[in-house]
Formats: structure tokens, C-alpha cells, sequence
């Protein structure tokens, strides 16, 4: 339904309008933003063999396909109508924590996986030092904020489909928690009128 309305107007305005003034209204690009917003659990972590230890831990991969997001799905015919992708920002948290309550944060970040290329880039997180059962408790947001430029060109082209992990050292163990992720997208669609 979202996909007519912005030609709704068009039957109105059609009588006062020439074909080509028409044709450069529709062909203007227009931005679409949109948001994906998961969990990911810890899948394995390394050896350790007392609470103070250090343990490395990395999470499941969730993948978001950024074509098929409804919200562009109803403004698109084809993924060639997709101009660009920007990621604006990336905010997480971290969730149901259990275990040793004097864990923090020594070093972390996310991998994003451009799965068109199949290539990989590491974004360190900046937020370290932050008591994991703490800011579970408090509902602390955090934000990652980053050149993320390389992996946006690979999105624009192919198909725009992006694997995220997170991974992390924490200062104590056992740990178990999850990494609640809402990454922020804007989409530049020029609609194809072949398709209208």
C-alpha cells in the first residue's frame, strides 16, 4: 500500500503537469531510513581456569537482508532502484547478563561481513571499561559511530545483505550474556519508471 502513495498525488497533479516535468519529478532520489534490531548470543568462548581470568567471547551472526526490510520492499520494483546505502550508526546493549558480576569490558567491537563480497571489516567499539552486569541492570545504550564507507560501497552493489558478530575480551568469567543490536540505515531510492 506504501508503494502507491507516493503517486497518489500524481492523479491529481497529472493534468497540470507535462510528461517530462512529470518523469523528473518521479525520477528524483529519495531517502528511506531504516532500522534492524537484534540479539546475539555468545556461541564460544575461550578456555580459562579462574574467575579472574580474562575470556575471550564472540556471538552468533544474525544477517540482514536490506533489500527485502519492508519498508523498502514497498518502495522498490528491483534491487537496481537501490542507489545507496549509508549506515548511520550502530547502538547495542548488553542483555540478560549472568555470571560473574565483576566482568568488564577490556577491548571489543563488531564484524560486518559484506556477504555479496564476502569480505570483512572489524569496528572497535570505543565503550570499554563498562561493567557488563551494571549496565544490563541500568538498560545502558551505547553507540558506535565510524567510517563506515567501505563496507556502504559494497552494499550499494550486488545484493545489499550485511552479516554482524560481536566479539570481545571481558575481564572475568564465567559470562554469559547477549548484545541487543539496532543498526540505523539510510537507502537512496531513484524508482525506475519501466516499473510504473
Amino acid at each position: 500500500m506504501k508503494k502507491l502513495k507516493p503517486f497518489l498525488f500524481l492523479l491529481f497533479v497529472l493534468p497540470l503537469m507535462g510528461c517530462e516535468e512529470l518523469e523528473e519529478l518521479i525520477e528524483e532520489e529519495f531517502d528511506v531510513t531504516i532500522s534492524f534490531a537484534g540479539d546475539l548470543e555468545i556461541i564460544s568462548e575461550t578456555a580459562v581456569s579462574e574467575p579472574t581470568d580474562p575470556i575471550t567471547v564472540v556471538t552468533e551472526i544474525a544477517t540482514y537482508n536490506i533489500h527485502s526490510d519492508p519498508d523498502i520492499a514497498e518502495v522498490i520494483n528491483s534491487r537496481d532502484e537501490i542507489t545507496k546505502v549509508k549506515i548511520d550508526r550502530i547502538r547495542y546493549s548488553y542483555q540478560d547478563f549472568q555470571g560473574n558480576e565483576q566482568a568488564f569490558v577490556i577491548e571489543a567491537g563488531f564484524s560486518f561481513t559484506d556477504v555479496n563480497t564476502m569480505s570483512t571489516r572489524s569496528y572497535e567499539i570505543l565503550d570499554t571499561n563498562v561493567n557488563i552486569a551494571d549496565a544490563d541492570f541500568r538498560n545502558d545504550g551505547f553507540v558506535l559511530e565510524d567510517d563506515f564507507s567501505e563496507l556502504e560501497e559494497g552494499l550499494s552493489k550486488g545484493i545489499p545483505s550485511i552479516a554482524i558478530r560481536y566479539f570481545g575480551t571481558i575481564s572475568h568469567n564465567p559470562v554469559d550474556f547477549k548484545v541487543g543490536i539496532t543498526v540505523d540505515v539510510t537507502v537512496t531510492v531513484k524508482p525506475d519508471l519501466d516499473n510504473f
